[in-house]
């Protein structure tokens, strides 16, 4: 069994070509993206209504499985993506401990 963290990321669809981008020159290769995913936040009183006149974003999930070593690298990338490329909603990023079963 390998141990490895698995880092989520939630980000707007707007700037999915930069954090693409981003991926390639980190030269960060295996990772799993859902598209089109819809959530709630606190500040919201009913479901986001995704992609209608009222709730324009999308929202994309990227889920990386990564060594501890690749931690740090995966995580200052996003920092640069908040500086460089901002956005309503931000990036938000997570990490859970994860084994590799098979």
């Amino acid at each position: 069994m390998t141990t490895m963290k698995m880092m989520l990321a939630v980000y707007s669809e707007i700037v999915d070509d930069d954090v693409m981008s981003a991926l390639t020159v980190a030269d960060i290769r295996k990772y799993t993206k859902m598209e089109r995913v819809i959530g709630r936040s606190p500040e919201t009183d009913e479901q986001a209504k995704l992609g209608t006149l009222y709730w324009p974003e999308r929202y994309i999930l990227l889920m990386i499985a990564a060594q501890d070593e690749e931690v740090a690298k995966i995580t200052d990338m996003f920092r640069q993506l908040k500086k460089e490329h901002p956005v309503k909603g931000g990036y938000h990023v997570f990490m859970l401990p994860m084994e590799q079963l098979l």
